[in-house]
């Protein structure tokens, strides 16, 4: 026969001296064990570039700045989300945190070059490996142009960006009634456009933005803001002398 429905344990909701020693023993070998491993994946990676340079002949330098080099181009404190290589980040970089981010860098003294200047050394670099490799630059700047109602309809921004942002002011009853991004109207009330808006553009091509008002004459001013990118390439070298 089946025992009956089960009655809810109770609980007091307290923690006892021993539940909290075990905690804290668990916490600590938790702390250890991720040191431990951290430790070890480091020596892992020594280990094997030390195991492939038996195997093929190459130097242990010579995997170690390949390794280095790959991971300063895709991922690492020179790249953007979007994997360009940023002069900003460069410029704000040290070995320190490279060494972090990248594990063949560390133990190790190495030199990385940016643009064909240094942005990071650690240690004596007498000789070692030196590999290059080319990489696209992203390099931005903001701009702002106005459209002086009455005086012009358009203006254009010197560069490519991926959004625009515009702002109406009319005044003196001048009514704003469409504003284009080359030939796509990205804004458009018969009625009259006040205010700011924030719009997606083409990268493709660099924008001019064109303005409908009437007024007698229009007046106001509609400006034109945004973030524009040009891209370029350039080398990043890395030297590894372990």
């Amino acid at each position: 026969m089946p025992d009956g429905p089960r009655r809810p344990s109770r609980w007091s909701g307290r923690t006892t001296s021993t539940d909290s020693r075990r905690g804290q023993t668990t916490l600590a070998g938790l702390t250890v064990a991720l040191v431990l491993l951290t430790v070890v994946t480091a020596g892992s990676i020594v280990a094997a570039d030390r195991a492939l340079s038996d195997a093929d002949g190459n130097s242990l330098e010579q995997h170690r700045v390949e390794r280095a080099s790959d991971a300063l181009v895709t991922d690492s404190p020179l790249t953007t989300a979007q994997g360009y290589v940023a002069p900003s980040l460069a410029n704000a970089t040290n070995a320190s945190e490279l060494a972090t981010a990248i594990p063949s860098l560390r133990g190790v003294s190495f030199r990385v070059r940016f643009d064909g200047r240094d942005v990071a050394t650690r240690g004596p670099v007498t000789d070692g490996v030196t590999v290059s490799r080319s990489v696209v630059v992203v390099e931005n700047r903001t701009v702002t142009e106005d459209i002086e109602l009455g005086n012009e309809t358009a203006t254009t921004l010197d560069g490519r960006t991926d959004e625009i942002r515009v702002d109406v002011a009319p005044v003196n009853n001048t009514t704003v009634r469409t504003v284009r991004i080359g030939d796509r109207v990205v804004l458009h009330e018969p009625g009259g456009i006040d205010g700011s808006y924030v719009v997606a553009v083409s990268s493709y091509t660099t924008p001019e933005v064109r303005v409908d008002a009437v007024g007698d004459p229009p007046e106001g001013t509609v400006t034109a803001t945004a973030t524009l990118f040009e891209t370029r390439t350039a080398q990043v070298e890395v030297t590894v002398d372990a």
